[in-house]
């Protein structure tokens, strides 16, 4: 009994950090965003305050807004009473708000350091890392091999999805602050690594994990074999695709659920995700997985492939073995285990694997000696530095396939540490963003307990592919976002983390009514 009650009412010591883990959202997001700020200002109508705060901390916020994997949602303590804010669906809002009112974008103030960067990579990760560098004063020049930036929101996720006008407000915005981008160049080829060497004080490399991994069965040399990520960059750069009648798709990931839904954009009749665990083990989320359904891709989940079938050098079908899930393994994940004897066929003319993706790390001098595990450049997970002195690498680069917002916030962090060897200094002092504010009765708005979450407007599936054209339909938007009304309402729901309430100690006698009444208890 004693220990429930040290439990229910723990005393802990109130810091700046205390009291912002309990900000859950903020605390959720890799770059730190002030998720609730934006949705209280929001709530009273404050839009172009709104987007300055969702925009201040992210460099890829126009992205986000349609894309993000938005971990601040999952963190959300509305989640504990129905459902949690739809934050994403309201930063989408602001930035589309923003875009519409032609309200140009306040640049900082920069204070030239003297120093240059050079960055390998204009994704996520990349434009993170330019963007902070340009801001604390360092000249910083970007090179992707891609005539474009974006690097993986732009190559491999679809239009529909992601509307290209989201990717160039990013780049936009970064570019305002003086960094240059040097395209159609790849490092190895049409510069070396050496003369980056020769040239800029540092280098972040942040290549991202763009190739596809093989899948390891019989038959995968078979006419008819796309790999996903190259499927996806020929429909997102616009280049011909062949897309057959019946396609199978491999693997569980948005990269997979993109592929499927891009090849009936493409023509094909009957689409089938195969994936080897079960629905609740899908890394994407509900929504995503519900409109790929909606949209008339059949799911095969408890199903790994074991041979690619052909005749005359071309697919014909695809031979799976079903599977059983075993006890989890050490990351918590359960294990699919092959049953025997429960093999069957899925017929198909195109198959693409979508499972996995590595970085590609041949452009990296060999006698520079780089620490390599794995396929990727090992660095110091406090300095982000490799063993090669004044080169960096972050992102997708080192870890491997991420999200969106974890490879920006990953640029982050890298540029302070690029930020501080360059100048010299050990760390950074960051203040703590902690007010106290004296109030009598706080008042929560009106009705905010009985909002339900507001559900965000679709594209009817009848007129997402309107046109015989592909390109047509690869580029009507699914997501239509939320009106004023709507994003008033949803941003209203907030609970308001932000305020931590002191207790007058000789006053309080811990009777415990404030947890009683409390909605999350």
């Amino acid at each position: 009994m004693a220990n429930e009650i040290d439990q229910e009412f723990l005393v802990q010591p109130v810091n700046a950090s205390w009291l912002q883990c309990n900000i859950e959202c903020q605390e959720g997001c890799p770059v730190g965003t002030n998720c609730r700020g934006y949705l209280n200002l929001a709530a009273e109508g404050r839009f172009e305050e709104g987007y300055i705060l969702a925009r201040e901390p992210n460099p890829v916020a126009g992205m986000c807004a349609y894309v993000c994997s938005a971990p601040c949602e999952r963190a959300c303590r509305r989640g504990d009473i129905d459902r949690p804010l739809a934050i994403r669906a309201m930063k989408r809002f602001l930035v589309e708000w923003h875009e519409a009112s032609g309200i140009p974008d306040e640049m900082p103030a920069i204070t030239p350091k003297g120093t240059s960067v050079a960055v390998v990579g204009a994704g996520p990760a990349g434009l993170s890392v330019a963007r902070e560098l340009a801001v604390s004063g360092h000249t910083v020049t970007v090179f992707d091999e891609l005539p474009y930036a974006g690097g993986t929101m732009l190559i491999g996720v679809p239009a529909f999805r992601l509307p290209r006008e989201a990717i160039e407000m990013d780049v936009r915005l970064v570019e305002r602050l003086g960094v240059t981008f040097v395209y159609d160049t790849r490092i190895g080829r049409d510069i070396t690594f050496e003369q980056l060497q020769e040239r800029f004080d540092a280098i972040a490399i942040t290549a991202g994990a763009m190739d596809a991994v093989p899948l390891d069965v019989p038959g995968n040399d078979l006419s008819g074999i796309q790999y996903g990520v190259q499927f996806m960059k020929q429909a997102n750069l616009g280049e011909p695709l062949e897309v057959g009648q019946d396609v199978v798709v491999i693997g569980g990931g948005y990269t997979a659920m993109d592929c499927s839904r891009t090849s009936l954009r493409h023509g094909a009749a009957n689409v089938t995700i195969a994936y080897r665990r079960t629905r609740s083990e899908l890394v994407v989320d509900e929504e995503e997985l519900g409109e790929t359904e909606r949209e008339g891709v059949h799911m095969e989940f408890l199903a790994s492939p074991v041979e690619i079938l052909g005749e005359d050098g071309r697919i014909t079908g695809v031979r799976f073995i079903r599977n059983k899930l075993g006890e989890p393994d050490a990351t918590g994940r359960r294990a699919p285990l092959p049953i025997p004897g429960s093999e069957f066929v899925v017929p198909a003319d195109t198959v693409i694997p979508a499972v996995s993706q590595a970085a590609d790390n041949t452009f990296l001098p060999v006698e520079s000696r780089f620490d390599i595990a794995r396929g990727r450049v090992k660095v110091d997970p406090g300095t982000y530095a490799s063993n090669v002195k004044g080169v960096f690498a972050c992102g997708d680069f080192v870890t491997g396939p991420t999200t969106l917002i974890e490879a920006a916030g990953h640029g982050k962090k890298c540029a302070y540490a690029i930020d501080r060897y360059l100048s010299g200094r050990s760390i950074v002092e960051v203040e703590a963003n902690v007010r106290i504010i004296s109030s009598w009765r706080h008042e929560m708005p009106e009705f905010w307990d009985v909002i339900p979450r507001q559900h965000v407007p679709m594209t009817p599936v009848a007129e997402r592919m309107p046109s015989p054209d592909p390109e047509v339909n690869f580029t009507t938007q699914v997501e239509r976002g939320y009106d004023t009304t709507e994003a008033v309402a949803e941003s209203t729901r907030c609970l308001m983390c932000n305020y931590n309430i002191w207790f007058d100690p000789f006053r309080c006698v811990l009777c415990g009514a404030c947890a009683d009444v409390c909605p999350t208890g």
